[in-house]
């Protein structure tokens, strides 16, 4: 019962990743506030935990637009008060598309949903938070914000901002008793983004420990993230990607071990 009388606002937190983050923290004693712009989903995800014998309350909200950030915290405090502990800053849309094809229209809609929600949602809660002796934000980013991957422009340049926001907002709500990190997921198998047979395999090749990431490892750093033995951290991003930044070429053992590097090709000039 690591956040045994919490309370946490898990933005998109209908389904994937923000779904089981807010049922791993309502297993650990928090009461959650599941906000997502398809109020079915929030409500199915909220009875989930409901029946299970946790806390949790549905929010229909479109994060990306000023007046919904605040129908969500209007909520927040019909269920909360004036207490906000933890927020969790999941909600956004996923957008692949070439760097001479893509729209403006695409450019704004993913900027306004990734980035310009995640920041309203942690200046909303950062407010709360500041009143009433600090709390925890947990900005979800991602892989993408740290590597240039082909098709990614919007969505990579959106993920890159939340986390330099991670660390300008743990530099100036540190001394407010907030501690502000993000979390970088590297490719997590939701069901939510589907891959083309060849997508997946150059994927598998660069990942060290040969598997897609599930939600539920996502979910685990969230919770240590937010709880009490993540005390002394902030303004870190952290990596949750089986490897894959870390990763450079990866080779097969046996050739490794059967050709020898150090051999000079006299074929070859220098």
């Amino acid at each position: 019962m690591r956040l045994e009388s919490k309370t946490a606002i898990v933005t998109g937190g209908g389904r994937g990743i923000g779904r089981e983050i807010g049922r791993r923290f309502a297993a650990e004693g928090a009461h959650v506030l599941l906000a997502d712009i398809d109020g079915a989903r929030a409500e199915a995800a909220a009875e989930e935990i409901s029946a299970g014998g946790g806390r949790a309350t549905p929010c229909t909200a479109d994060l990306g637009l000023p007046e919904g950030v605040g129908q969500m915290f209007e909520t927040a405090r019909d269920c909360f008060g004036d207490r906000l502990d933890i927020l969790i800053n999941n909600a956004g849309i996923a957008h692949h598309g070439a760097f001479l094809e893509l729209s403006f229209e695409d450019w704004e809609r993913v900027l306004r949903n990734n980035l310009t929600s995640a920041f309203l949602c942690a200046q909303g809660a950062a407010r709360v938070m500041a009143a009433h002796g600090g709390g925890r934000i947990v900005n979800i980013g991602s892989i993408s914000g740290q590597r240039g991957s082909y098709g990614r422009t919007a969505y990579g340049v959106t993920k890159a901002g939340i986390h330099q926001m991670t660390r300008i907002m743990a530099v100036e709500l540190g001394p407010r008793g907030i501690a502000v990190n993000a979390i970088a997921p590297g490719p997590i198998d939701t069901g939510i983004t589907s891959m083309g047979p060849d997508q997946e395999r150059r994927y598998l090749e660069r990942i060290p420990l040969e598997r897609f990431g599930h939600a539920r490892d996502i979910a685990g750093t969230a919770l240590f993230l937010a709880s009490d033995e993540a005390a002394y951290l902030t303004g870190s991003v952290v990596n949750v990607d089986g490897g894959f930044d870390a990763a450079g070429l990866i080779f097969s053992y046996t050739e490794l071990t059967t050709v020898k590097s150090d051999v000079r090709d006299p074929t070859r000039s220098d």
